[in-house]
């Protein structure tokens, strides 16, 4: 495996300000609002003076507590994969990132900041420059995992905060390249990866053609807008544009099932960059897009593929961003999965996965979103050799891609040096199949496993399962 110990590195370094955001109010025209978005940033204008007036109208109670709350104890620092593999550095310590907004707020808006600002350290920035300089912090050096609140004995939700920093620069068009390119792509296409209907209809033809040479699949649909079935599938654009092969797993065993489902030919994409942007109109458009899909079809629920964010902001957070009702339940595939094991609607043999193979928990289905135990009751279903890597559920480290630090190429090489904590994590393992219920963890665990040279492989829940049926 390659050398793991971090090397000494320089502060972060400011990077060219981008130039551009993204918005659309529903009904808008979509060149209007590009237009009107780009203006926003303006070298010759003043950026600070923006950023703190949006800072003022956009806090609430919940920030206020974690910018007030926190007793700097250092805790957090343990929980960091960035900080544990830059030890000295205090850059790179949770308490250091939410320090940065939180001396911005306390110096806008807290009576201390405004009295004794040398006591608090409350400071205002006094550039663009600054302003960048923010932008690489919250987007660079954070992942959003949010194990470092877990582990905060006052409850500072770190994310949260760079989260919500994150949209404050995003609304002035200070934001990673890829970052603005996917969020574009979103608003103008309706899906991240921007797949046209042709290439989405045709990926899934073509699947359903090749799941039919099998004889015992010949009646195999991937039916898109069949009505009142009981539930509408929800996928990542990476199925359509890089892995159509988990869109044929889950089709044959919902083929298998005997279920009725459909795909949606518009609002299919459940991954929402509004979630790394921190811009929640974008959230709420793709949000609404997807529900409102799931209506005219009549759905009986929702379920979503493995996807970590996409879970969340579909079972959660979009709702909020799109102010919809939640009518209609909604679940993960993997909770599906479970249910046909236990009802025995799929027989599988569980020998026919006998490598050793251990659960990576995303940070957005475990840590944020409860769900720990089904992928592993559906592991020991299909594995015969299944072992935890530790620690484990909750307390796992990211695969480091989260966040949106897939699309943000600049900060790649600390990504890769800040995982070395996740190497050792997996390599301790001993398993040659490493499973995770995300295609973010994917991507990001590959670029770990071909990066610290580990052999091993990426696998997912669902892959695992079909790889177990028996017809």
């Amino acid at each position: 495996m390659k050398n793991m110990s971090p090397r000494k590195r320089n502060p972060v370094e400011c990077l060219p300000l981008a130039t551009g955001s993204q918005e659309k109010a529903r009904g808008d025209d979509l060149a209007s609002v590009y237009d009107r978005r780009l203006k926003t940033y303006d070298p010759a204008g003043d950026n600070v003076r923006k950023f703190l007036d949006l800072l003022a109208v956009r806090i609430n109670r919940s920030l206020a507590v974690s910018l007030v709350a926190c007793v700097h104890c250092g805790m957090c620092v343990d929980s960091c994969h960035y900080a544990l593999t830059h030890p000295g550095d205090s850059t790179m310590t949770p308490v250091y990132k939410a320090d940065q907004i939180r001396r911005i707020f306390k110096r806008r808006l807290d009576w201390t900041g405004r009295i004794v600002p040398w006591w608090v350290h409350a400071a205002t920035p006094a550039s663009d420059e600054d302003l960048n300089r923010l932008k690489n912090i919250v987007f660079g050096t954070c992942s959003a995992c949010r194990r470092c609140t877990l582990n905060c004995p006052m409850g500072v939700d770190t994310a949260s905060l760079v989260r919500f920093t994150r949209g404050l620069l995003t609304e002035l068009g200070i934001v990673p390249e890829g970052v603005f390119n996917v969020s574009r792509d979103e608003w103008e296409t309706g899906n991240q990866m921007a797949v046209t209907p042709l290439d989405y209809l045709g990926t899934l033809q073509w699947m359903r053609d090749d799941l039919r040479t099998d004889p015992k699949l010949s009646g195999l649909e991937i039916p898109v807008v069949r009505p009142d079935c009981d539930f509408m599938y929800t996928i990542n654009p990476r199925e359509i544009k890089f892995d159509p092969r988990s869109i044929a797993q889950a089709a044959k065993i919902f083929h298998l099932a005997g279920e009725r489902w459909t795909l949606p030919s518009a609002g299919w994409d459940q991954t929402n960059f509004g979630m790394y942007s921190g811009d929640d109109r974008l959230g709420g458009y793709i949000a609404r897009n997807l529900y409102e899909a799931a209506v005219r079809l009549r759905a009986g629920r929702i379920v979503i593929s493995e996807c970590g964010h996409g879970f969340r902001s579909t079972r959660w957070e979009g709702y909020t961003w799109a102010e919809y009702d939640q009518n209609i339940p909604s679940e993960s595939v993997v909770r599906t999965l479970k249910r046909y094991l236990k009802e025995q609607r799929i027989r599988v043999d569980k020998s026919k996965n006998a490598l050793p193979v251990t659960f990576h928990d995303s940070c957005n289905i475990a840590r944020s979103g409860g769900m720990t135990e089904e992928p592993r009751w559906v592991l020991n279903e299909v594995c015969s050799n299944f072992q935890e890597m530790h620690p484990n559920r909750t307390e796992n480290y990211c695969c480091t891609g989260g966040g949106g630090l897939l699309s943000m190429a600049e900060y790649r090489p600390l990504r890769l040096e800040s995982a070395a904590v996740k190497a050792r994590q997996l390599e301790a393992t001993g398993a040659k199949l490493v499973c995770t219920m995300c295609h973010n963890c994917v991507d990001g665990l590959n670029d770990v496993v071909k990066h610290y040279k580990l052999d091993m492989k990426i696998v997912q829940v669902l892959e695992l399962v079909e790889n177990a049926l028996v017809y």
